[in-house]
């Protein structure tokens, strides 16, 4: 017999006798358990409307010795214990399905026990096993009137709406009542209120419709008279207010100081003609650097193997300059003589920096043009399309009138006079042909050895192969040349001319200050005073004034000077915005931003047609900004309307600035230091001209 078998015919002796004699050791079942009876309900047998039978329910639990009359003493007293129910399925039928006999003797034992009909739970009295589940179901009825801790943890679903059959509800084990449980999310309230909710504008739409709204709004009060625009309601206009200088100078006093000339002048030539060694001599020379300085300089370029690089050391501070041996931007210096204040600008010579060397000769009023006397080096920077013929070209297109050239290292020619003359010749040919156009009585030629210093600052006549030369040294020709604007002819004067600084460096300090360089074309400037920003149109104090790094009170017109601002005054607070060839202006300057205007101008040697609409650089002084031509007027001495420009050429076109940010120029007759403009395109430069008028003025 298996070990099934005689666990239930164990079964069927125990109920037979009772539970008089049931202990610990003689039945392997338990006590009814709460996941027992919630399965046997979710059957389709409630547990609510009757009674339930001891002697029907499987023990799972442990085995209890029954001890008659006596109940456990962990039961708790209930005021109305519930109904058990009468329906729940007999131990005698589970066994029906789980006991099969193994022999004819086994299945006549468990056919009679089947067919005796169990007892019945009110005819038989009830058992101490009947109050322990009557208990059970009691606290687990309780348990279930308790709310949770936390309410937003329980989404259950109503009664009514998970059980339309309040009858049918009423079989379940777990009645789902709404004053035991709210379901949170899927009551009908909520479901209300969500509905309410999506007809109602989102806020999205709420922003959609205030931004429309506004727009309509100003769109209103916008007038279409001429010259006339209202402005709109609740945007703050920013108030301007014009500050003092820091100190009250009498300036008849202050500008006592400039009785002696200003002059400033750039070097301009051919890569490798000497330039950078030429200032380094004028620096030594006038005493503005000591000889330890020199020595110390002289020693490292021996380290690098370039001894004759020390005095072009001097400017070309950079390791990138130094490792190259070429000048890459312009450096500016001060010294004195005896007779004049000079400012020079060291300019780069080779062909890929021309806009810095622009640059440069926007802030000169003397072009110190240097070449190379070296037979076959002249000809190599002046004839084979080299930067003497460009540079000067520049030079002259941006205003530039006095030209001193200076034929450098004709000690290597061995002081020769033929050499001499003959460069001078082919100089000045070119110099006073219509392309150019300078006056012959404007050129100035010195014969120097920039490396030796013979002739720049001081000639002391020793050279007896240098004995035909008269004339004046460098500096004493730089000193001859007579330049109107360098002297203050009175202080009236001064005052009606309107500021005109433009930017030639931007350096930021801290991140809270920044300082600017430049020079002062028109006017004069003092610290403490507010000052315009164009194009960007920012309205700043100047915080301090320098000139030749020394703090000055005023700078005056012709003076490279250096002013510090704060940039919490700009109005993005950073000088990202700010760019070299910006103008500082009086806040009632008569400059004006243009997004187009009319210029004449005059075409060098192009090797294609400039059409209309092809893009070019634009350069106005230190400035440049992308343009192109969108009309084309007149051409001199042509009666047929075109819509290119070539070679040699005189026209008057409409020119546009590409772009969004706006241009400043003025009427060359108004401002020529603001009405000179130069074209430049694919590395060369193939225009200059003036400005005629302004158009789309802002």
């Amino acid at each position: 017999m298996s070990k099934l078998a005689l666990l239930a015919k164990q079964r069927l002796e125990g109920k037979s006798k009772g539970l008089a004699g049931l202990s610990l050791a003689d039945s392997a079942t338990r006590l009814p358990s709460k996941l027992s009876l919630l399965a046997k309900s979710r059957e389709g047998k409630g547990i609510l409307g009757g009674a339930l039978n001891v002697s029907d329910k499987p023990s799972l639990g442990p085995k209890l010795i029954k001890k008659k009359g006596v109940l456990p003493t962990s039961v708790p007293k209930v005021a109305a214990p519930i109904e058990l129910p009468s329906v729940v399925e007999s131990s005698q039928t589970r066994r029906r399905r789980r006991i099969r006999p193994s022999s004819s003797e086994n299945r006549e034992k468990g056919s009679e026990s089947i067919s005796k009909d169990p007892p019945s739970a009110t005819a038989q009295e009830p058992s101490p096993m009947d109050e322990l589940l009557r208990v059970l179901l009691t606290v687990e009825t309780r348990s279930l009137q308790n709310k949770p801790i936390c309410e937003t943890s329980v989404a259950l679903l109503s009664t009514k709406r998970a059980y339309p059959n309040v009858e049918e509800s009423q079989n379940k084990l777990r009645k789902l009542a709404d004053n035991i449980f709210l379901a949170f999310t899927n009551n009908d309230p909520n479901i209300a209120k969500a509905k309410a909710n999506f007809n109602r504008p989102s806020p999205d739409d709420k922003v959609l419709e205030a931004q429309k709204q506004a727009f309509e709004l100003d769109l209103k009060k916008l007038s279409l008279k001429e010259g006339t625009v209202e402005k709109r309601s609740g945007t703050a206009t920013p108030v301007i207010t014009e500050t003092k200088p820091f100190v009250k100078l009498d300036l008849a006093t202050e500008l006592s100081k400039y009785v002696q000339p200003h002059k400033s002048f750039v070097v301009i030539g051919h890569v490798d003609a000497g330039k950078s060694t030429l200032m380094g001599r004028i620096l030594y020379d006038t005493g503005t650097v000591d000889a330890k300085t020199v020595n110390k300089l002289v020693r490292e370029a021996e380290k690098s193997g370039k001894g004759s690089f020390a005095l072009a050391w001097l400017l070309d501070q950079t390791t990138e300059e130094r490792s190259r041996g070429v000048t890459i931007d312009i450096c500016s210096t001060t010294f004195k003589t005896d007779n004049i204040i000079f400012t020079a600008i060291d300019a780069p010579g080779h062909k890929d920096f021309v806009p810095q060397m622009i640059s440069g000769v926007s802030q000169a009023d003397i072009a110190l043009l240097v070449v190379d006397s070296i037979n076959g080096e002249f000809e190599a920077g002046f004839v084979m399309d080299g930067q003497t013929k460009e540079h000067t070209l520049l030079a002259k297109s941006l205003g530039i009138e006095q030209v001193c050239i200076a034929i450098n290292k004709l000690d290597k020619e061995d002081w020769s006079q033929a050499r001499f003359e003959d460069i001078k010749t082919q100089l000045t040919l070119f110099l006073t042909s219509k392309d150019v156009g300078f006056h012959e009585e404007k050129l100035h030629f010195v014969p120097i050895s920039g490396l030796s210093g013979t002739n720049v600052v001081k000639n002391d006549r020793s050279t007896p192969e240098f004995a035909w030369y008269n004339g004046p040294t460098l500096i004493g020709c730089l000193e001859d040349i007579k330049i109107p604007e360098s002297h203050i002819s009175s202080l009236d004067e001064l005052l009606s001319e309107e500021l005109n600084l433009s930017i030639g460096e931007i350096v930021e300090i801290l991140s809270s200050e920044f300082r600017v360089q430049g020079k002062v074309s028109l006017g004069m400037i003092q610290a403490g005073e507010t000052v315009r920003f164009n194009p960007t149109n920012d309205c700043l104090q100047v915080q301090a004034l320098s000139v030749q790094a020394k703090g000055e009170p005023v700078a005056v017109r012709g003076q490279i000077v250096q002013l510090s601002f704060k940039t919490g005054q700009l109005k993005n607070k950073s000088i990202d915005d700010l760019a070299v060839g910006d103008l500082i202006l009086n806040l009632e300057s008569a400059v004006r931003l243009v997004s187009s205007f009319e210029a004449s101008i005059v075409t060098f040697h192009m090797d294609k047609p400039l059409l209309v609409g092809t893009p070019f650089v634009l350069f106005r002084n230190n400035a440049s900004v992308s343009a192109r031509i969108s009309k084309i007027i007149l051409i001199a001495n042509s009666k047929r309307k075109k819509m290119h420009l070539v070679s040699q050429q005189e026209a008057k076109v409409e020119i546009e600035i590409v772009g969004d940010r706006l241009f400043p120029v003025a009427e060359f007759s108004k401002n020529k230091a603001l009405g000179r403009v130069v074209l430049r395109k694919e590395g060369a430069t193939i225009a200059a001209g003036t400005v005629q008028s302004l158009q789309n003025v802002a």
